[in-house]
Order: structure tokens, then sequence, then C-alpha cells
């Protein structure tokens, strides 16, 4: 059954992909070839010449068919699941192939006899090769799609564990798992997506990713929270619904993938849609632009046929409903200037007018009315519409331009941070309800953006911002709450904050929005959107102190594989902290300040990739990354300082192994640091080398921290924090603090046990 569930019909056949079709294109243009020959020289005498030349075209067809079969079938070896209908299509190509090669083997008086029945026969043996060369590339298509859907069912299926656990310890371990997984996924998702044909579907592939990535981070920090504070409702809530958005974020990429290729289930990951969520594909949501179109187009039928019987009448007064119920999102916002209301007011009220002299009903009953008349009243409400659609764009252009000068989400975030920082209860109360007005007004002002969205793409992406905002905004705001309720809980603050921040990038990813829509709207071309995310800001590269007269832009692989780079990264970090969360039950001490000071730094350079944070340039990028190569030094130091009171064991060889590739990473990435460069794809290069070289000393920096708590908690090892020296160390927020030096005595020293029996409550202790 499932097998004739997923079954192609050849008369419904498909490309959803631009490999697909880059495949099939040389093909048919030599069958085209051999058809047209053949349609141009009917009956005509033939030479010798012109024979071979198709004969050579017919039997390279051939071959290639043969080539090309062999290696679906070799597919369906490894696949069971599509072994029939494979062998079948192969099978299929292969007969038709054979078929073309005889019928373009004739010899010279078969030709000059021109057959028709030959030719009937080649025109029916090309459209059998196509049909079944087209279904081979589907199926192998398929075999990609079920690794992209298994890819996601591990990532469910640890999700699920991750949602399960109460013990720290075991999150951290999932939540790796759960990283790597997410970055094949990522990796496999991003391919899919550059080859997928339709706008729609691409973009929407696009928003799930950016919201799984997104996500991502906020499940560390809001899963972290309720396992401190288990008793916290306010904690749970924003814990369930990052799970719950993660889940619609994987179901919208499954409903991409799926499409035409593999049988879709709208219940696959998540099992049910809310109502502000409906319809679950954004595509098909009426928006006040659509509205008019179709209510245009409603009117141009009307012009063609003369006709406007009760049937006509009741789809253009549908369609004028629908307009009218669009456009109540302007006219009923608290936003809209009281001028621009009353015109939307009447440029619908003068379209009703205008419409009721087409639809008299004594001139519906007796027949079609005069053309002249229809079309003079079709002309006047077309240019009644144009001008309607042109003041939606006006008042939501105008919003977006006004609450975007305010910068007022700048700074609610920024004072929610910086209360939360000082421990101001009451500040940060203050300013969450700040915020829920300021976070209706946001979701208002992008409802309006998606109503004149004039492009799919645009469309997708602003109607999933909105939704995003929805979801965004209550979470934040209950991350708040539950500060307020555990004020002295680092773990809570830190959830906040990590919720503002990504409330201010999406902000920031909706400006970009506007601006692309205000582009679309005044007819100027409208730049094709990166794959994945914006670029990295260009500027200054290497060492060279010339100025850049002209911006360097990115091919779309370029940004993909910079990308995925630093979405890899930016796991890692997370990771990072996770591990230095583990010391913060023991004490504050050099490794835990230079883990968490290494991963702001390398969080920085991953928002480098988004085109976000800090860091502007490329200069400014690569002078971070030699700041990272820095640090590490001096994590190398302070670890191998450590050493010396760890005593000989398995688990001191490990951590002496991870400890001794350190230098050689931190030289790899000075070197390229270093490195001038000159030109575009220089300097792609050396951004490319220089993140995969940060990505990868990040990763041994994770497993040094992890090999350091399990010998210091093993061997009963404790920071003596008085001892402090006068070296001072730069942080990535500007920060310093003081290290100590080779010769004072160490700051590292074994606890007994009896003092670590009594402190061991402080392990498990939640009220922190």
């Amino acid at each position: 059954m499932a097998r004739q569930a997923t079954k192609f019909d050849p008369r419904t056949l498909e490309i959803k992909t631009k490999s697909i079709e880059r495949t099939l294109v040389p093909l048919v243009s030599q069958i085209t070839t051999l058809v047209n020959h053949r349609e141009k020289y009917y009956g005509k005498i033939k030479s010798e010449k012109t024979l071979k030349a198709i004969m050579k075209v017919g039997f390279c067809v051939q071959a290639a068919v043969e080539r090309f079969v062999t290696v679906g079938e070799s597919i369906a070896d490894e696949h069971v699941e599509i072994q029939p209908e494979m062998y079948d299509a192969c099978q299929e190509a292969r007969s038709a192939g054979a078929a073309i090669a005889s019928l373009s083997s004739k010899t010279i008086s078969d030709f000059n006899n021109g057959s028709v029945v030959d030719r009937n026969f080649l025109v029916r043996a090309t459209r059998q090769l196509l049909s079944s060369v087209t279904r081979v590339l589907l199926l192998a298509d398929r075999v990609l799609v079920k690794q992209i859907i298994c890819a996601e069912d591990k990532v469910v299926y640890t999700l699920s564990r991750l949602e399960s656990t109460n013990n720290f310890t075991e999150f951290v371990k999932l939540f790796t798992q759960f990283g790597g997984e997410m970055v094949d996924l990522a990796h496999k998702t991003g391919d899919r997506q550059q080859d997928l044909k339709g706008e729609k579907r691409r973009a929407q592939m696009q928003m799930g990713r950016s919201i799984l990535e997104k996500y991502t981070m906020l499940l560390l920090t809001s899963s972290k929270t309720t396992l401190r504070h288990p008793e916290c409702d306010s904690a749970r809530q924003v814990r369930n619904c990052v799970f719950r958005q993660i889940r619609s974020a994987l179901q919208l990429i499954a409903l991409c993938v799926c499409e035409g290729v593999y049988p879709y289930d709208p219940a696959r990951y998540c099992t049910s849609v809310r109502p502000e969520e409906e319809p679950f594909d954004i595509g098909l949501q009426l928006t006040a632009d659509i509205a008019i179109k179709q209510f245009l187009d409603t009117l141009e039928m009307v012009r063609l046929t003369g006709n406007v019987g009760l049937g006509v009448q009741e789809r253009i007064f549908g369609a004028l409903n629908a307009l009218c119920e669009m456009t109540q999102d302007f006219t009923d916002s608290a936003y809209t200037h009281h001028h621009h209301r009353e015109q939307i007011i009447d440029f619908l009220g003068e379209i009703r007018t205008q419409l009721s002299n087409i639809l008299q009903p004594e001139m519906g009953e007796n027949g079609p009315i005069r053309p002249d008349d229809v079309d003079s009243l079709v002309v006047r409400i077309s240019k009644v519409c144009k001008d309607l659609r042109k003041q939606l764009q006006l008042v939501a252009l105008d919003q977006a331009t006004d609450v975007f000068r305010s910068d007022e989400d700048e700074v609610i975030t920024s004072s929610i941070k910086a209360c939360s920082v000082s421990g101001d209860v009451d500040g940060v109360e203050q300013f969450i309800e700040r915020f829920r007005d300021h976070a209706n007004h946001m979701e208002e002002v992008c409802r309006l953006l998606h109503h004149i969205s004039l492009t799919e793409s645009l469309h997708v992406r602003t109607g999933h911002s909105e939704r995003n905002l929805r979801a965004l905004a209550p979470l934040t705001i209950l991350s708040g709450r539950t500060f307020c309720l555990h004020p002295s809980s680092r773990i809570a603050r830190e959830n906040l904050q990590v919720f503002c921040e990504t409330w201010s990038l999406a902000i920031n990813e909706l400006a970009r929005l506007a601006k692309e829509v205000d582009v679309a709207c005044h007819g100027r071309q409208v730049a094709e959107k990166q794959s994945y995310m914006s670029l990295p800001k260009p500027g200054k590269h290497g060492s060279t102190a010339k100025p850049v007269l002209k911006a360097t832009v990115l091919d779309t692989e370029e940004q993909q594989k910079i990308a995925k780079l630093g979405l890899e990264m930016k796991l890692l970090t997370s990771e990072v902290d996770a591990e230095a969360e583990k010391w913060d039950e023991y004490a504050e001490n050099d490794i835990v300040k230079r883990a968490k000071s290494m991963s702001s730094m390398a969080y920085n350079m991953y928002l480098f990739t988004r085109g976000d944070g800090p860091l502007k340039t490329t200069h400014d990028l690569f002078t971070q990354a030699e700041f990272f190569a820095e640090e590490a030094n001096k994590m190398y130091r302070n670890v191998r300082e450590f050493c010396y009171e760890v005593p000989g064991s398995a688990e001191k060889n490990e951590l002496l192994q991870t400890l001794e590739r350190i230098p050689t990473h931190c030289q790899q990435l000075q070197v390229l640091v270093k490195s001038p460069t000159v030109g575009k794809l220089a300097t792609f290069n050396k951004v490319d080398s220089v993140i995969q070289e940060t990505k990868n000393l990040m990763n041994e920096i994770a497993k040094l921290v992890t090999s350091c708590f399990v010998c210091a908690t093993k061997f009963e090892i404790e920071f003596r924090s008085g001892a402090i020296s006068s070296s001072r160390l730069l942080l990535s927020d500007g920060t310093d603090y003081d290290t100590h030096r080779s010769g004072d005595s160490s700051p590292w020293r074994r606890t007994p046990s009896v003092r670590r029996s009594r402190s061991q409550p402080r392990v498990t202790d939640q009220s922190s």
C-alpha cells in the first residue's frame, strides 16, 4: 500500500529541483536535434555525412542512457524501498534509448523514403525516454528527501529525550548530541534549499532553518532555567513553548522537502496547529495585495465575457468583501493616521459605487450589458484599486519607518538587560510592561508589511516573521517574570538576556525585510535574498591598510559555506557554556573565566556570519580571531598549571593529550590571521579558513574544559580565589580581570574529602 501511495504518475510528473532540470537539459537538447531533423528534412534527399551525424547522435543518446540507468540501478540496490519502481524506470529508459538508436541508424534509402511510421515511432520513443529518465531522477531525489526526513527524526528523538530529562549532567550530554544532529540537518537542508526551484518553498525552507537556529540557543537557556527552578511555572511554560516552536519548524521543513516527492504527514512532528498559525502553509494565507489581485481578476473576467449573472455577481461581491476584511488591519490600527484611514475608506466606498453601476439587477437579468460600458467601468474600478494598493503601501511603510526610527526595541531590551544585571527587579517589571506594548506594535507593523508583500518570497518571510514575533514576545515576558520570581538566580538572568538578544535579532531581520518590501513597492529590482544567513559585512582585509572602494559581495554558495561554519561554531559555544556551568557549583576560576570569554568571542564571530553583532568588517573578524588565539594560549598555561595538581591516571593522560593540541591550533590560527590577502576570492578563503580554524580550536577547548571538570571532581581539586596576580586579560566585552604569575603560589589545591562531603549539597541546590 505504501508503495502504491508514492508511485509516480507519468502524466503528472513535476520537477521540483534545479539539479534534475539541469540533468535533463543535455538529453532534451540531443533528442530535440533528432526530432527536428526528421521534421525539417522529411521526404528530402540526405547526404551520407548527414546520416552519419544523425546516427552518431542516436548512439550517443543510447550510451548516455546506459550509463545513466547503471547508476540508477546501483541506487536501487542500496535502497530497497524504491527498487521495483527504479528497476522498471531503468528498463523503460534502456528500451527507449535502444529504440532511438535503432531508428537513427537507417540506411540512405530508408531515410530518403521518409516513412511516417518511423517518425511516429521516434516521437513515441523520445517521450518514453524523457518520462522514464525523469522518473529515475525523481526516485533518486526521493532517497535524498528520505535522508533529510531521517535526520529530522533523529533530531526529534533527541529532542524528546531532552524534554523528559530532569538531570543537568544528562541534559548537557544530550544537548551536545542534539547540537551535532542539528549541524547535520543544517547541512542537508541547506543543500536542499539551494536546489529547490519554487521561490515560495525556498523561502519557507529558509525561515524554518532560521527558526531552528534561533531556538536552539533558547532551548539551552530555558531548559537550564527549568532544571534549576523546577517549581517555577513560568520557566516551564517558556521551555515547553520553545520545544513546540522547534517541532513546528521541523514540520515546516518536512512540508518543503516532501512536496511531490515523498509522502507528507502533516502531524509527523507537530501534532496540532494553533488557530493563530492557520494556515500552516503560510503561502496560502490571504493578504490585502492578494485580495486586490483576485478582485481585479474577477473584474477582468466580467470585461471579457460581458455577462454579470447571479453567479458572477456573487463571486465579485465575495472578492470585494474579502478585500474589505483585509483592509481592516489598516483602518483599525491605532497607529494609522486619521487622514490615511479616511482615504482607505473613501477608496472602498468608491469601488462599491462604481461596482453597483455594473451589477444592476435589471441589467443582469436581461443579459449582457454593452461592452463599451463594461470596459470603461472596469478600467475606472481598476484605477481605484491601484490607488488603494498604493495607499495601503504608504500606511504600512510609514508605520515601519516610524517604529524603526524611534529605536524603541533597543532601548527597552538594553534597559531590561541592565536592570537584570544590577538586580533591579522593579526596573525589570517596569520595562517588561513597556515591552508588552512595544511587542504588540511590532507585530502589527509586521502584519501590515505582510499585507503589502508583492513577491512570494516576501509574502512567506513577512508572514513567518509575524508568527515568530507573536511566539517570541510572550516567552520574553515570561522569562522576565521568572527572573522577578528568582532575582538572585544567575541562570534566570542569563535566560532573560538571551531572550532579549533574540528579540533584537528578530527586529533587525524585520527591518531588513521592511527595506526589501519598500524596494519592491517602489518598482526597483529586489536583490536576491541569500540562502541561509545574511552576508558578513565587507571591510578591510588582512593586514593591508588600503581603503575599500567597493563592497565585496560573496556568491550564494560562499555565503552558505560560511553560514554553516558559523552555525557549527555557535553550537560549540553552547557546549562550552554548558560545561562551564558545572564549575559554578565549586568556584569561579581562570579556566571558567577564559572558557566563557572564548565562548563570547566565538559567538561574536558567529554573529558576523549572520551580518549581526559587534564585528562589522572582516578586519574586525580577524582581530577578534587574533584575540581568541591569545586567550587560548593563556588557557593552555592555566590548564598546564592545573595538571600539576592532578595525580597520574587515565584522566590526566586524556587531559594532557587534549592540552597538547591547543598550541598547534593557536599557531595555525595566528598564521592565518596575519596572512595578507588581495581580491574577493582570497578574502573569502581567508574568512573561511579563519572561521574553520576557530571552530576546530573551540572544539578542543570544549573537550579541555570537560576533562578539567572530570579531574577536579574525581580528585577533589578546588580553586583558591585568593591567589591573584597583576597580569591583565581583556575580555570580549571590554572588561578585564587578573591572572596569577607562574612564579606565584598555585591557585589550585587538593581539597580533603571531609570538606567535599560538606559542600556537596551545593551541587543540587536549586535556590540560586
